[in-house]
């Protein structure tokens, strides 16, 4: 499966999940990276370990997420130059059209709807009739910079950030918009993580937490009480969507912990000397994970990726190779194999091959594929 690969630099550059809008009927990327085929690979990966291929005729992208039906594919092509903006697409896996969208987007995690920060505002595309209903109208003073729906649907958690503000430490204004209704309350104000390359927010499964970052700490906005609470964490939490596990990981230790038993479950890797669970995306219910885990030999400044498919905690399979059988990983930011959702009955997931993100890939003009991506969302 894995094809030639370069050698990663020590520097792994975390993904950025804000785009800049892209222009409607501008081109499809166009660069081809010399390492894959000329389309997106998509795997289909069965709690089992069955893997089946699909060629897409979706042009190599950099990012990508899976509909809750499988039918749709949304994904973000990184500009290749500092004024090659990154634009966001939507893929139809059964015409395969490919669409270029007006704003970045995030799915439902019920039904094939794309919720799409558009100008400034937040609009939803209902698919595949592609009906639009705005939610959160555009204000140029007041732009929404990034947002989360919860997991029951209810509520919209969003940011504006005020323009005219000459406090930056309260210019970040954290929303909450209940979706039925459309009716929305400003909960806190705070100074914007700018810069900011990863998640902002982080529901709890059951959507009666949020957790948000700020430039300084991660906070929690208690729904049915309105409460908030500072918290000293490195990272958000990462709840079993039947709440039966939390993975937790810290400097000296990585386990599940059994939330009924309060048991720790270690899930140190005896074959490397640094391993650890990257990226775990859990079953829409019950406690299987599909995982992406980093890895590195002692002898090795080369880093590596894994796929695990796990049924339960302790009971993991290697779909794409296994390092106890001395199968090589692949290079998370030369191949960038992503796991890009499960599907709806939770029997299954979707893997994506996609475009190198690795600096070397890019322009010269610029350290990384994402200089060019704005600080304010």
């Amino acid at each position: 499966m894995i094809k030639n690969r370069i050698l990663i630099s020590c520097l792994l550059i975390s993904l950025l999940g804000i785009l800049v809008p892209g222009q409607l009927n501008a081109s499809a990327p166009a660069q081809a990276d010399a390492r894959k085929p000329e389309s997106v690979v998509i795997y289909k990966v069965s709690v089992d370990g069955k893997v089946t291929k699909t060629v897409t005729d979706m042009p190599l992208i950099h990012r990508a997420s899976m509909s809750p039906s499988g039918r749709f594919v949304y994904g973000e092509r990184i500009g290749y130059g500092k004024a090659d903006r990154t634009i966001p697409y939507l893929y139809d896996m059964q015409t395969k059209k490919m669409t270029q969208l007006s704003g970045y987007g995030k799915w439902s995690r019920k039904q094939d709807v794309l919720y799409i920060r558009e100008n400034g505002g937040i609009m939803q595309l209902s698919l595949p009739d592609g009906k639009k209903t705005v939610l959160v109208p555009a204000a140029a003073q007041y732009p929404v910079l990034d947002f989360s729906v919860s997991p029951d649907e209810q509520y919209m958690a969003f940011t504006r950030m005020d323009m005219l503000s000459s406090n930056t430490k309260v210019s970040g204004h954290l929303y909450l918009q209940h979706l039925p209704t459309l009716k929305m309350k400003m909960n806190d104000q705070y100074e914007w993580r700018s810069g900011a390359d990863e998640e902002i927010y982080y529901w709890m499964p059951n959507s009666k937490k949020l957790f948000y970052k700020t430039q300084t700490a991660y906070k929690e906005l208690d729904l049915p009480t309105g409460l908030k609470y500072d918290h000293n964490m490195t990272a958000f939490p990462s709840y079993s969507n039947d709440m039966k596990y939390r993975y937790v990981r810290t400097t000296t230790e990585e386990y599940m912990l059994d939330l009924q038993t309060g048991k720790k479950i270690n899930l140190k890797d005896s074959v490397f000397t640094e391993s650890y669970l990257d990226k775990i995306v859990w079953s829409p219910s019950g406690h299987q994970m599909a995982v992406e885990q980093h890895a590195r030999t002692s002898n090795s400044q080369d880093a590596y990726m894994y796929m695990q498919s796990c049924n339960q905690v302790t009971k993991c399979g290697y779909p794409f190779g296994s390092p106890d059988k001395g199968m090589p990983g692949y290079y998370h930011l030369s191949d960038n194999y992503r796991i890009i959702g499960w599907a709806k009955d939770g029997k299954s997931y979707y893997v994506a091959d996609l475009a190198s993100i690795h600096y070397s890939a890019f322009s010269h003009e610029k350290l990384s594929p994402y200089n060019n991506v704005i600080e304010l969302r």
